[in-house]
């Protein structure tokens, strides 16, 4: 994985000013690149060492993190979708992949459904279950703490990145690491549990039989806050979907812990031929016709 210049620049919508980083020749393949709780656009930063100068990839901050707005509300899943609507507005793409990492993999799926024309394909990286997620009352406390205790936040995001060498012997991957937890310390204050509430109330398994187009799985094998049967059952709901790829010695975060073997699998997916994808659409198009 080779080092590449990453551009950083703020975005102006109706809704909110983002700021972003980028890599990547600017007319190249569009990817666009969500990050989860806790996250900020730095979380993609490795990811696009491993990308080639031929792919555009723009990591923004979402509502509440890193350098973009932190307003006190707007963080529900179908809110964030309209900001992400507004960013790509901004950007003037059609046409463009989107990848999207764990609470993330919520929202793409919301603006899919609402947008199912602008996106070629869709990557979910250790996505939250398309049925959302139920957090029990000492989740929360324990998200209320985090705001407050740098060991606890420091706790949970080593708890995402099992993979990761963050120790003494690596110092720059370490650095990098207690970068990524300044990042999270300053975030919205209700971005730390409106998202959580958000996902609880989330449900889009019925829906998911309108996302017909290309759509890759992507699990790490040691993740402990999304198992294998909920990611399944998002794989099965899903009729462009395939396939899930299986990242072995991997945990929540594979564009941290492995963003080579990430970026091969999905340049592997977007160059494969989805011709086979058109009678999924079809077929969805003609039961949806049936009903009426």
């Amino acid at each position: 994985m080779s080092e590449r210049p990453t551009a950083e620049f703020y975005i102006e919508t109706p809704r909110l000013r983002f700021f972003c980083r980028s890599s990547g020749a600017d007319d190249g393949i569009p990817l666009l690149l969500l990050h989860g709780s806790y996250g900020t656009s730095r979380w993609w930063t490795r990811f696009f060492g491993a990308l080639p100068e031929e792919v555009y990839a723009i990591a923004p901050d979402l509502r509440g993190c890193g350098g973009s707005d932190k307003p006190d509300c707007g963080y529900s899943i179908e809110e964030l979708a309209v900001d992400l609507a507004a960013l790509v507005d901004a950007l003037g793409w059609d046409g463009f992949h989107l990848m999207a990492h764990s609470s993330s993999g919520a929202i793409a799926i919301e603006y899919v459904l609402n947008q199912p024309q602008r996106v070629e394909t869709l990557t979910l990286v250790d996505t939250v279950p398309v049925e959302g997620v139920f957090t029990p009352l000492d989740g929360y406390l324990l998200l209320e703490q985090m705001k407050e205790e740098r060991g606890l936040l420091r706790e949970a995001l080593r708890l995402l990145m099992p993979g990761a060498p963050i120790d003494g012997d690596h110092p720059e991957m370490l650095r990098f690491f207690e970068t990524l937890v300044d990042d999270a310390s300053q975030m919205a204050p209700a971005a730390f549990t409106e998202i959580t509430r958000s996902l609880a109330q989330w449900n889009r398994f019925g829906d998911a039989r309108r996302l017909t187009l290309p759509t890759l799985l992507v699990w790490g094998e040691r993740d402990e806050i999304v198992d294998r049967s909920a990611t399944t059952r998002t794989l099965i709901a899903i009729p462009g979907a395939n396939n899930m790829e299986v990242l072995r010695g991997v945990g929540h975060s594979p564009m941290i812990e492995a963003p080579v073997v990430l970026a091969a699998r999905w340049l592997d997916f977007i160059l494969a031929d989805h011709v086979a994808y058109d009678e999924v659409r079809q077929s969805v198009f003609n039961d949806e016709m049936e009903r009426g």
